[in-house]
């Protein structure tokens, strides 16, 4: 269904009015320090509320279970699973496919919990809820059976998703990497979470706004809806939803992170009575509330407005992107066997620029503070920063873990979207650690160099990509290999397709982004209603513009961190150490917000050596952390 572009700003206009008051004034932009943080409205946690609208539709079943078995440390472990309990009371109706699979539950695929608990635990009220996001890339989660799953054969990558325990398969308490047997062994009722984002479609004329409903904040908006159900239902319910950590990477760490930043927070609930969430009266006020107890949160791609912004000034203020243009010119990025890899990946040096020196002023207006009670600005981000990258090189030596010594050749594998591909063998000429922890030499800007080999970076812009031409794959850089062979731009389409109304694909939603969108390509087709060169406006005169940016807010933790009662009051927040899909100062910009926050009683902020972009890689620790945190019952 099509709408023409006066109707469709007029209803994403509305839209952002329906979510809470608009942010900046006449001249802020999205990627300007009145967008990424100017305060929030005020919360209403305790309004007097009648019964939710759709409270004895969502009512849990506590019959409705199929047992399934499972080898959980060697021992064969009985496990309750609750299939795909529909969290909302007006889910949204799916189209038959979803991004090139067929999907079996059309009515409420996007808005369920599969949830799983020990047959002896089932009966427990007091164990705490382990709630899983499965958003990777910001991208909406599918659960249920695909392609005509009967229900009965055995679950493959191909006929189901949304299940991360499956009968027949083992799980163990003591490994890094099995989050799952950890929360098993711990009594931990083990919750994934479907929801709505980028990429969700509707069948076509269901909405009278269109088909793609995946827009923000729908993410969080679900995440939020979630909780509610946990909570109207705790009587029955396996678990205590007083006790809920969530848990997610990357999307999914950003998805916790808004989470736990906005508890309760009275924006979203226009929101949430859109989609019937559970405690939201016909009024749209709730007495239940939706916030959690701990967020545990991998490298989160978070202030989307921002991003991009935060990356080029991160890899461009010790010349990053120029030393690997350099040495992909010199032949010098090469594997173990002297093949040369691509890593070249700038095909827009004047964007770079003009994007990196926004960042100063960005950085300056968050009012951010170092341990010491200095601003913490772009001045003295890269020294936060270095501290931090020490810190993890330390910490990892103590772990008994090795590092590459100073001087030393080693290899390692490529980590990121797009990223380039190939095992990179690189001289460590960045860090030097004695064998009781201690750095003794540590080199940002030749580290800098490793992280952005190791994994090509991003192009220019990199997350409101989508109608920059720069960006496409078939774009020519002014890179060449060492034979001179032509290195093309590093297309991947970014994140703008979470923005504007449901009639849209994408929009836009920075000022950059908008007044740079080429019209349309060979890749993305013409948007008429998005950009300067389409529709003659520019960002600062798109009518547009502010609903964008109430949109970018609502999913941006910055605007609510220390501004909301119900914020989670335990954080922990873990960054891969050589992880380029974000930049460093993101996640470590959100730990100084949480530190600030009087009501946060723990922010646990870390990088992780030698580690990309990924998530529960420390599950022993992160565990023993949550352990800790529960314990303390505060």
């Amino acid at each position: 269904m099509k709408i023409p572009f006066q109707s469709r700003t007029l209803a994403l206009a509305a839209a952002a009015l329906a979510g809470g008051s608009l942010i900046a004034g006449c001249n802020a932009g999205a990627d300007s320090p009145a967008a990424a943080a100017t305060p929030a409205t005020t919360p209403s946690t305790t309004e007097t509320a009648g019964p939710g609208v759709y409270d004895s539709q969502l009512v849990f079943d506590k019959t409705r279970y199929t047992t399934i078995t499972v080898t959980l440390d060697g021992v064969a472990t009985p496990v309750r699973w609750y299939r795909e309990q529909c969290y909302v009371g007006k889910p949204m109706a799916l189209a038959p496919n979803q991004r090139g699979s067929a999907v079996d539950n059309q009515t409420c695929g996007y808005q369920n919990l599969n949830i799983f608990v020990r047959e002896v635990d089932a009966a427990r009220h007091d164990n705490p809820i382990l709630l899983n996001v499965n958003n990777a890339g910001w991208f909406a989660s599918y659960q249920g059976g695909l392609n005509g799953w009967d229900g009965a054969a055995a679950i493959t990558s191909t006929n189901y998703r949304g299940a991360d325990i499956v009968a027949g398969r083992s799980y163990v308490s003591t490994s890094d990497t099995d989050k799952i047997g950890a929360a098993l062994a711990r009594g931990f009722v083990y919750i994934n979470m479907a929801s709505r984002s980028r990429g969700a479609t509707a069948p076509e004329g269901s909405y009278s706004d269109g088909i793609y409903q995946g827009k923000a904040p729908a993410a969080i908006v679900d995440a939020k809806a979630a909780v509610r159900y946990l909570r109207l239902n705790d009587a029955v319910m396996p678990g205590n939803a007083s006790r809920i950590v969530v848990n997610g990477t990357s999307g999914g760490g950003a998805q916790v992170t808004q989470l736990g930043a906005t508890g309760d927070h009275a924006d979203y609930l226009p929101y949430l009575k859109a989609i019937g969430a559970a405690g939201v009266d016909a009024n749209g006020k709730s007495a239940i509330s939706d916030s959690v107890y701990a967020v545990v949160a991998y490298c989160p791609i978070q202030d989307m407005g921002s991003a991009d912004i935060a990356y080029e000034w991160m890899f461009n203020v010790l010349d990053t992107r120029t030393a690997v243009s350099a040495d992909q010119k010199a032949g010098l990025i090469v594997d173990a066997s002297g093949a040369e890899l691509v890593r070249a990946s700038n095909p827009d040096s004047a964007g770079s620029l003009e994007l990196m020196n926004r960042f100063v002023a960005y950085q300056a207006g968050l009012g951010l503070k170092n341990d010491d009670g200095t601003a913490l600005t772009s001045d003295n981000m890269l020294a936060a920063l270095q501290t931090e990258f020490k810190k993890s090189a330390s910490a990892h030596v103590l772990s008994g873990r090795s590092i590459v010594a100073y001087g030393a050749y080693g290899s390692t594998a490529a980590n990121g979207v797009a990223g380039g591909s190939g095992t990179l063998y690189y001289q460590n000429d960045f860090v030097n650690v004695d064998a009781g922890g201690t750095v003794t030499y540590f080199n940002l800007g030749n580290y800098l160099k490793y992280v952005a080999k190791q994994a090509r970076l991003k192009a220019v812009p990199s997350f409101d990509q989508v109608g920059q031409t720069p960006a496409l794959a078939a774009t020519l850089t002014a890179d060449t290999t060492k034979a001179g062979a032509a290195v093309f731009g590093n297309y991947s389409g970014g994140e703008s397709n979470l923005f504007g109304t449901a009639a849209q694909v994408y929009a836009n939603f920075t000022e950059y982004g908008w007044n740079n969108n080429n019209g349309g390509d060979a890749i993305n087709a013409r948007q008429s209603d998005v950009g300067l060169l389409n529709t003659g406006y520019t960002w600062a005169a798109n009518p547009q513009r502010d609903a964008l940016l109430s949109q970018y807010r609502l999913i941006n933790a910055l605007a609510y961190i220390g501004k909301t009662d119900g914020i989670a009051r335990h954080w922990r927040i873990r960054n891969g150490a050589r992880d380029r899909d974000t930049s460093f100062t993101v996640a470590y910009n959100i730990s100084r917000a949480l530190k600030a926050d009087a009501k946060v009683k723990t922010a646990d902020f870390a990088l992780h050596w030698d580690q990309g972009h990924a998530g529960n890689y420390d599950v022993l620790n992160a565990f023993s952390w949550i352990d800790a945190r529960l314990a303390a019952g505060d």
